[in-house]
């Protein structure tokens, strides 16, 4: 059965805290590379999936750089195993359910008719970091044809392994990508034109991470 999110600020104020602490113990650096401002409000954010972490640093990003009031798409049998995460802001998803499905793609389309964000996973699952295509699914273009004045942004993680211990975390967030290039286009195209962009944002991330570019990166 769907789940909606059930903020808790306490919960929240919580969480904040120990993923804070909890990232800094587990990684050497966290090095963003954003633009001056992040829309805030209305918008669509899309996160490559490879790690375990990644949901931590979905939480982290909203805490430290967007500051928006956040909600993010949870499988159902997660969602069961942990509920605490409905305080914080997540909602459940069965694929395997096309009731749940439309429920969850609904409910995403009205938190962002309403001014909320909302990040997603569209490969649907934890996927090799270099794995391609990326294969998104197309419940994200059912979500933004719901709600045709999103902001779509792409989010791209890359983890890597240096000179140190531990791992550092490299995070590009993009522009919002212009809705002249996908609006009048039909679902399937329109998954595919944000597979493409958001697949070019991770492949240039990658390429600066090799070559050792970190010019454009504060940390966070």
């Amino acid at each position: 059965m769907f789940k909606p999110s059930h903020k808790r600020p306490v919960i929240e104020w919580g969480f904040t805290r120990f993923n804070r602490m909890f990232l800094k113990k587990h990684f050497n650096r966290i090095l963003l590379d954003a633009p001056e401002t992040v829309p805030k409000e209305n918008t669509l954010f899309l996160i490559n999936h490879s790690a375990w972490w990644d949901p931590l640093f979905i939480f982290y990003l909203n805490d430290q750089v967007v500051h928006s009031d956040g909600h993010g798409m949870m499988h159902e049998e997660g969602l069961q195993k942990f509920p605490f995460f409905r305080s914080i802001g997540a909602f459940s998803i069965n694929n395997k359910s096309r009731k749940h499905l439309m429920e969850s793609l609904t409910y995403s389309a009205d938190l962002l008719a309403s001014g909320k964000t909302v990040w997603i996973f569209p490969q649907g699952a934890e996927q090799p970091l270099e794995k391609r295509p990326l294969e998104f699914f197309s419940g994200i273009s059912y979500i933004v044809q719901k709600a045709p004045h999103v902001h779509v942004v792409p989010v791209s993680i890359y983890y890597a392994l240096e000179h140190e211990r531990k791992p550092n975390a490299y995070i590009t967030i993009g522009e919002p990508l212009p809705q002249e290039g996908y609006a009048k286009l039909n679902r399937k195209s329109m998954t595919h034109y944000f597979e493409t962009a958001a697949t070019k944002q991770l492949d240039e991330l990658r390429a600066r991470v090799i070559q050792e570019d970190h010019e454009v990166f504060r940390p966070i």
